[in-house]
């Protein structure tokens, strides 16, 4: 009797364990409203910067050993979308508040999802929050 008294309390010690630890699993390729929620009025720039510094990271390009830019080349740019509206490039991220942003998307090159029509580069899109809310 006393093994399953013993399993039982470990099943119960671990279940708030396990919650916590999917918590704090990251996507590596969004910001989310509570996250953003900890930032308050800092920039995005800023924020991004701390949160997911890997949506600033570069990869060498793929087309090693080729002399003249081709069409496949990826573009090393970084577009930053509001909803749907291209902005420019990252440094317009310093005039958005996260306390104003619902979530924070990073697409790659090449993903289907990207607000970008030209999907060959890497695109920053901030969400904003819904005003009449």
């Amino acid at each position: 009797m006393r093994p399953y008294l013993v399993a039982t309390a470990l099943l119960l010690v671990a279940l708030p364990l396990q919650g916590q630890s999917r918590k704090r699993r990251q996507d590596k390729e969004k910001i989310t409203t509570e996250e953003l929620a900890d930032y308050g009025d800092a920039n995005m720039g800023d924020v991004i910067r701390r949160a997911r510094p890997n949506f600033y990271l570069v990869t060498a390009s793929t087309n090693i050993g080729f002399t003249a830019p081709s069409a496949m080349q990826l573009d090393n740019t970084i577009y930053v979308y509001v909803g749907t509206q291209q902005e420019g490039d990252t440094s317009m991220l310093r005039f958005h508040k996260a306390s104003e942003i619902a979530e924070v998307k990073y697409f790659k090159p090449g993903n289907a999802m990207s607000p970008l029509s030209a999907a060959n580069a890497r695109v920053i899109q901030l969400l904003p929050k819904d005003p009449l809310k």
